[in-house]
């Protein structure tokens, strides 16, 4: 359906429905009261929805923008963690070495 279409059928309904509302039942209240409480109360939830949609905009307008410095932040820490075991690997590597030494003096007991 076209875009031309929706908005004429729209009109076509937001016209019935105004004839509609002039008529009165039998207690002689307007049809339209009802309608008109349904109305605003779908106004008001198509203004919820569209600050909603616009608050999401924002959110990932923001989210796109603080990109750059958190992929700098997981970087930086990438370098840390890099740094950290490149200075770390040679004290591992004595204490395992020193550990694999005295396994093998318990297991084989030198003679003094």
């Amino acid at each position: 359906m076209s875009i031309s279409k929706f908005g004429f059928g729209l009109m076509a309904g937001f016209a019935a429905g105004m004839a509609v509302s002039l008529f009165k039942d039998e207690n002689g209240q307007r049809l339209g009261a009802p309608l008109k409480r349904d109305l605003e109360s779908f106004q008001h939830d198509a203004m919820s929805l569209l600050d909603g949609i616009n608050k999401a905009k924002q959110a990932s307008a923001d989210l796109m923008a603080n990109m750059p410095a958190a992929e700098r932040a997981i970087s930086d820490i990438s370098d840390d963690v890099h740094h950290y075991e490149e200075r770390t690997a040679p004290i591992i590597n004595n204490i395992k070495r020193d550990a694999d030494e005295v396994d093998d003096d318990l297991e084989d007991p030198k003679s003094e």
